[in-house]
């Protein structure tokens, strides 16, 4: 679930909810004729209370979608159904599922029955019986998530809840979610650029400085520490139960010139489904105005999804994971990454140190012939030897479904494609953000031009470069000057690498060489 908010000053943005159910204990036996319903649904954003909301809002992530609050694939609802006072036993916490399309699952119609919904699901439901008991269970348990941090984390605490219009007409059930949490929203001074002058350009921002934050939910009550989502460009959000009065929000934070900023703002009183948002400045504040400034080759890419510029003298080190190597979109050549991150068209990160080395397989495999082919089209490919493509991701896609398919884990363990385990924790130990296509095995196309440089035709200059940009950043390694395996496989036996230190590109033996693993995401 995505939810876009306003960028104003400290407001109130209020919703009106009003929701029923029913809480007695007794459970009807209801009857069905049988009939499915087809469930569609909306979710309201938070709209402004005062004011006119604004345009023009930097977009950060894909898929974003103004003020308004989107479903996603993935994202999951409960469902309940209530007759005479009860609910049924047969319609209590349904769980519906987004495909991108429409909602899976089943929910039956039940003549004179009226329904309630929920988002986001999960077991602990089962036992309620009323809109608001599940309100009451999310203010509980929000109040103790400190850590939003993560964008599962954070959509975990913000609740959404409607009711369908009674009676259901036909086989159609509508709901129309609204907020039932309360936020609070802060905004941090950063330099923010975007890509051109043009309305749609790309958006993005220096990175923040060891921000820390903390909270005292109610007058004189005690301060903890806490950790909001970031958004990206300076901006952060926490979800608080609904009806938080008198809380105290902190924070400090550094500038790149050194400067400790610590702020601030206390007696916040937020509503059901309202936010407040804080508009943290300070005297020498970069402006709220970006600067037109383009991508470039060599610029530093962080956890947060934020970018430093490649000529700065004195890039931050802290939560820098890779560095820019190609700017551009390759979604046109990789249908998977299309599919799942259509956002991700401004270019491919080269992470900051290797995954580790390792021969491609212990066993040879034609995984095109004998295996990819017969999935349907599932990873938007039809071969893995596919030379002249930036299809990585879903070169890695394909290779983690082959290693969990019954021809490595029951048939011959040892064909099992090892690099992609050493990214997989790699991954696991440095985490990109949610905004890009996360870290994959590069294709022989992607990593040639790591190491040649963009258009370039061979040697080594994107290698200098990144060498070069990765001694700025404590913590980086240089690229070795040897082989690196590739996602794309030449045949059964043998795959493609490029050696790092003369660009020469080739294939060898699956199961003989170690050799290196660097990942690569595009953002």
């Amino acid at each position: 679930m995505k939810t876009n908010l306003l960028n104003i000053s400290i407001l109130v943005l209020l919703t009106a909810v009003s929701l029923c159910g029913c809480s007695n204990d007794d459970e009807p036996v209801a009857a069905t004729d049988g009939t499915t319903l087809t469930v569609t649904a909306r979710a309201d954003g938070f709209a402004p209370a005062e004011g006119t909301a604004q345009t023009g809002i930097p977009h950060t992530r894909a898929a974003e979608s103004g003020y308004t609050t989107t479903f996603v694939k993935g994202d999951r609802i409960g469902v309940f159904a209530v007759k005479d006072g009860n609910v049924i036993a047969d319609c209590r916490n349904v769980p519906l599922t987004y495909d991108g399309t429409a909602w899976e699952g089943t929910v039956y119609k039940y003549t004179g029955a009226t329904y309630f919904a929920y988002y986001p699901y999960t077991d602990g439901m089962n036992d309620k019986t009323s809109v608001s008991e599940i309100v009451a269970a999310f203010n509980t348990a929000v109040a103790t998530a400190t850590d939003q941090s993560t964008y599962a984390g954070y959509t975990a605490c913000d609740l959404m809840t409607a009711t369908a219009k009674s009676p259901i007409v036909g086989s159609s059930l509508s709901f129309s979610f609204t907020h039932r949490m309360s936020l609070i929203e802060i905004s941090l001074p950063v330099q923010k650029y975007k890509t051109s002058g043009s309305a749609d350009a790309y958006e993005y921002s220096a990175p923040v400085l060891n921000p820390a934050f903390s909270l005292a939910p109610g007058s004189g009550s005690n301060a903890a520490t806490i950790k909001p989502y970031l958004m990206g460009n300076g901006i952060y959000r926490y979800i608080v139960p609904a009806g938080t009065s008198g809380a105290t929000l902190s924070g400090v934070f550094h500038t790149a010139d050194g400067k400790t900023i610590e702020y601030s703002k206390s007696s916040l009183s937020l509503s059901s489904g309202n936010y407040k948002r804080l508009n943290v400045t300070y005297s020498g504040a970069p402006s709220d105005i970006p600067t037109v400034r383009a991508l470039a080759v060599g610029d530093y890419y962080y956890s947060d999804g934020s970018i430093c510029p490649g000529d700065a003298s004195n890039p931050p080190s802290e939560g820098c994971i890779g560095v820019v190597y190609w700017v551009g979109s390759i979604i046109e050549e990789d249908p998977l990454l299309k599919e799942d991150h259509p956002g991700c068209t401004h270019g491919l990160v080269a992470a900051l140190q290797d995954a580790g080395q390792t021969v491609w397989s212990s066993e040879c495999e034609d995984i095109t012939n004998n295996w990819l082919k017969n999935q349907g089209g599932t990873y938007g490919i039809a071969t893995l030897k596919e030379e002249n493509k930036m299809q990585g991701y879903a070169n890695t896609k394909a290779l983690e479904g082959y290693n969990k398919s019954s021809r490595v884990t029951t048939e011959n363990p040892r064909r099992e494609v090892l690099p992609i385990g050493l990214i997989r924790s790699y991954a696991g130990a440095h985490p990109a953000p949610a905004s890009s296509s996360g870290w994959y095995f590069p294709s022989v196309k992607e990593l040639k031009f790591m190491c040649w440089g963009q258009n370039a035709s061979n040697e080594t200059e994107g290698k200098k470069m990144l060498d070069g940009q990765f001694g700025k950043i404590t913590g980086a390694s240089s690229l070795q000057s040897n082989y690196y395996w590739s996602s794309t496989e030449y045949d059964n036996y043998w795959a493609w690498f490029v050696r790092f230190d003369d660009g020469y590109v080739y294939t060898y033996s699956k199961r003989i060489s170690s050799y290196w693993v660097r990942a690569v995401l595009a953002f």
